[in-house]
């Protein structure tokens, strides 16, 4: 009989015992595998598929953790974009689309979309696949796209306020500012501003974004770069807008509270009522937007190194949580919304071609 000429050579990177014999690959524990097996074993544990021998992170043993995350994931993500695009929609098909802050609305509303359709829906097949490595430039673009989204959102609660604040106090300024192309010019340059520090980590120029296996997540690289790029992305798009809308909301009520001591009849005073009702509207989104986010900023500068990943969890899921909440304090604080969305989802909308069709047939007859 001829003599077995056992290979003993690795076949895994990641000391999973392999060696060939007489054609096959043969596993230490002396299960056999089929060539096949083995090349798909091999592409999969390229891809980032590991397997409970060689999974280090928290959740490798935690499969019903992993699973109520993905169900919350999924849960928000189709609540926010549900509503983000009931909202967009009800103010187009209404005559909200001719109100300056409604308009702005709707270009905020549409970041929130994007956020909830795009960032949530990727972030659920993340939870899904539960890798612990995950390609590089695809995990640079998503970073870069969802710190884009939340600061476009940010930046666009900072115009708002503007707005609402020069509505009150500097009512010329607000007429000038409310024209259409000074209006579509703040909209564009909501939408760009938070490029410059964004754009830079995701093609790795200042800072970059990569995954951290630890959260499950496309974020902060905090290995091999400066956090100098993390540090401005929270002072100059988080901790300096909140200090402006603060300033902002805060002197709408200075103005606001003077006026009522000096106007007896400031309740029937409807214009002025309406700034306010609908300022302090904003102020409720601001809030729940602040308080939802503060906690996941402040993680971030304080554990750098994503050694308490549960902490991220919890803050991240609160972030997600704020921005579906929108569409609910639009329904519950302003009356004027209530009537868009219900005239939109029955079908009672102005736009509607059947009711322009039942309305030009009424004045024929």
């Amino acid at each position: 009989m001829a003599n077995r000429k056992e290979v003993t050579s690795q076949v895994f990177s990641n000391q999973r015992g392999f060696y060939e014999s007489d054609g096959q690959i043969v596993l230490k524990s002396n299960h056999s595998m089929s060539a096949s097996d083995v090349i798909y074993s091999l592409i999969t544990n390229k891809m980032g598929n590991e397997t409970a021998t060689n999974c280090l992170d928290w959740w490798c043993d935690q499969r019903s953790t992993l699973l109520v995350l993905k169900v919350i994931v999924i849960a928000l993500c189709v609540i926010g974009s549900f509503g983000n695009l009931i909202t967009i929609l009800a103010i187009v098909f209404s005559n909200l689309r001719r109100n300056v802050n409604c308009i702005l609305i709707g270009s905020l509303s549409l970041a929130g979309f994007l956020y909830c359709s795009l960032i949530l829906s990727l972030q659920a097949v993340i939870f899904h696949r539960s890798t612990a490595r995950m390609d590089g430039i695809f995990c640079q673009a998503l970073g870069g796209l969802r710190y884009t989204l939340v600061g476009v959102i940010m930046v666009h609660l900072s115009v708002v306020a503007f707005y609402r604040y020069v509505n009150i106090v500097h009512l010329d300024l607000y007429h000038k500012l409310s024209s259409r192309t000074p209006l579509m010019v703040t909209i564009l340059i909501s939408w760009t501003l938070p490029l410059p520090l964004t754009l830079p980590p995701a093609i790795g120029k200042w800072g970059a974004f990569c995954y951290q296996s630890a959260i499950l997540a496309c974020t902060y690289d905090s290995q091999h770069v400066d956090h100098s790029n993390r540090y401005m992305q929270v002072t100059l798009g988080f901790i300096v807008p909140c200090i402006f809308i603060t300033f902002c909301y805060a002197r709408i009520g200075c103005v606001a509270y003077l006026s009522s001591k000096r106007i007896s009849n400031w309740s029937s005073n409807a214009s002025q009522s309406k700034a306010l009702r609908l300022s302090a509207m904003m102020l409720c989104i601001f809030s729940i937007f602040f308080l939802g986010t503060f906690p996941y900023f402040i993680i971030n500068v304080y554990d750098k190194e994503f050694r308490q990943p549960v902490h991220h969890l919890w803050s991240t899921i609160i972030a997600w949580v704020s921005y579906c909440l929108n569409p609910v304090v639009y329904t519950v604080m302003d009356t004027n919304f209530r009537t868009a969305y219900r005239r939109f989802l029955t079908g009672d909308c102005e736009r509607n071609p059947m009711r322009r069709r039942e309305s030009s047939r009424r004045s024929h007859v």
